[in-house]
């Protein structure tokens, strides 16, 4: 079973590229954040998959949302007739922030992380409230089925993630507590970074920004996975020379 995860940032200016990707790969789940679409994403129809979205998963940055491969062999891939789980505080929802679909194995968590800006009044307090109702939430659902988070988490975990001089700075993605704050998650939530399991010493930017055309940037987009599906994971990848956005996909293949 393959998933990607992509912070597309703008399905209307790179549709023409999540096509290609889709063709390419082939993904059972393809999972979009940064969809900066709020009306109109019916229009935006791939053969043989079903799009996944709701008024929730809008927002002026950060809206969400999942494109699923129809397949007659694989039924019922996510009970898409029901609504999707939220953090329990409505307002940390708000803007698209979160998708959580579940299918027969597992939860499927589709997330835009807020970013910490320091540049935006109230930006930091909120992100510790989101991480704080997210991290409740996700062990909730690891208490039924195994969960697969995948997205833009704003966060550089470790030093292998990052091109700049050094890991622990004063601004979003590398504040000491988002990164406290994301170990508690692993650890109470009993995931493991994919990426990094597979690829210990590898270093692959997921965030560009500006830097693209000299192949440098910061690794900020994962897919976090129960433990109890390490076993069954057979390759978890960047696509780092894909497409022409400040950001790339990521590739996730299971064996479910």
């Amino acid at each position: 079973m393959r998933f990607i995860s992509w912070n597309i940032n703008s399905i209307g200016k790179r549709f023409g590229e999540l096509k290609e990707l889709v063709e390419t790969y082939k993904p059972d789940f393809m999972c979009l954040q940064k969809v900066r679409c709020d009306s109109g994403r019916e229009k935006y129809v791939i053969d043989g998959y079903k799009p996944m979205f709701g008024i929730e998963d809008y927002g002026d940055n950060s809206g969400v949302m999942i494109f699923v491969k129809v397949n007659e062999d694989m039924p019922s891939l996510l009970q898409w007739e029901t609504l999707p789980k939220r953090v329990a505080t409505p307002e940390l929802s708000q803007n698209g922030h979160l998708q959580v679909y579940e299918s027969e194995k597992f939860f499927l968590v589709n997330a835009y992380v807020p970013f910490s800006n320091e540049k935006i009044e109230g930006a930091e307090e909120y992100r510790r409230q989101w991480d704080g109702a997210f991290r409740v939430l996700i062990k909730e659902l690891t208490q039924s089925k195994p969960v697969i988070i995948c997205g833009d988490l704003n966060i550089v975990h470790t030093v292998k993630d990052t091109c700049e001089e050094k890991l622990e700075q004063k601004r979003g993605c590398f504040w000491a507590w988002e990164r406290e704050n994301f170990n508690q998650l692993l650890k109470e939530a009993d995931l493991v970074d994919s990426f990094r399991e597979h690829h210990p010493d590898l270093e692959k930017p997921t965030f560009y920004g500006n830097f693209r055309f000299l192949g440098i940037g910061n690794r900020i987009d994962y897919f976090l996975i129960s433990r109890s599906l390490l076993s069954k994971t057979v390759e978890s990848d960047i696509l780092t020379d894909f497409g022409t956005g400040q950001s790339v996909p990521l590739l996730l293949d299971i064996d479910l």
